[in-house]
């Protein structure tokens, strides 16, 4: 992978200032859902463009309509997939009910074993979310590819695509977790360093489609030599 590319490809564009100011915005009003998903939508664009091997792959913000069903559609499907943690957590919060409404020390044994109960299951909710890592770059790359929401539901290619690719994947996350470390420590510092932070956002989404989009042209180049299709394994 080229991570020094993906590091500095934005700067290359012409526009790259209004483009991110842009995504600056809409990150910065992300608590009200919509703008992240015209985010999510972006950074769909942004892998596009990288696997169809764009000189300057940073699209232009428009097109918004197409732009925030591309970033719901994925939103959909991250939100899918993050539904058995969730649902693990919520069963492990449940546990807890019972002794509430036990006197004296049944409502202790049901304490500790609502407590031990409640540490199992998120314990495998946290073993779900390290399966995420890996999965949700995956159902990213294959819905910029495919373009349609079923594709993300494909488990079969999902799953391969993130088998035959876990070693960019995981440098790929490595690289963000990184970038997203450094800028942490620079948004210590105050007022500059906030104003960093706010804008680390928006660049590590565009780190981020780079990154995924070298990795989806991996993919297509597997598919044209036919390898990692589960149907001509078969």
């Amino acid at each position: 992978m080229d991570i020094n590319k993906a590091l500095t490809y934005v700067f290359e564009d012409e526009r790259w200032v209004t483009k991110s100011l842009i995504g600056l915005v809409l990150s910065f009003l992300g608590f009200l859902i919509i703008p992240i998903i015209f985010v999510q939508g972006y950074l769909v664009w942004i892998i596009r463009n990288v696997i169809d091997g764009l000189e300057f792959p940073l699209p232009e913000w428009e097109d918004w309509g197409k732009m925030f069903m591309d970033g719901l559609n994925l939103f959909i499907a991250l939100l899918v997939y993050s539904l058995p943690a969730v649902l693990l957590v919520g069963c492990g919060m449940l546990l807890f009910l019972p002794a509430g409404m036990a006197d004296g020390d049944v409502a202790g044994a049901l304490a500790a074993g609502g407590s031990i109960g409640f540490l199992l299951l998120t314990c495998l909710a946290a073993l779900w979310g390290l399966v995420m890592v890996v999965l949700g770059p995956a159902v990213t790359i294959q819905y910029a590819r495919e373009g349609t929401l079923g594709a993300c539901f494909r488990f079969s290619e999902v799953i391969a695509l993130a088998r035959e690719h876990i070693g960019d994947i995981i440098i790929a996350v490595v690289v963000l977790i990184g970038l997203g470390l450094v800028l942490g420590i620079i948004g210590i510092i105050p007022i500059i360093g906030w104003l960093v932070a706010l804008a680390a956002s928006i660049y590590t989404t565009f780190v981020s489609g780079h990154l995924f989009g070298q990795i989806g042209r991996n993919v297509a180049g597997d598919k044209e030599k036919g390898l990692g299709d589960p149907t001509i394994m078969a």
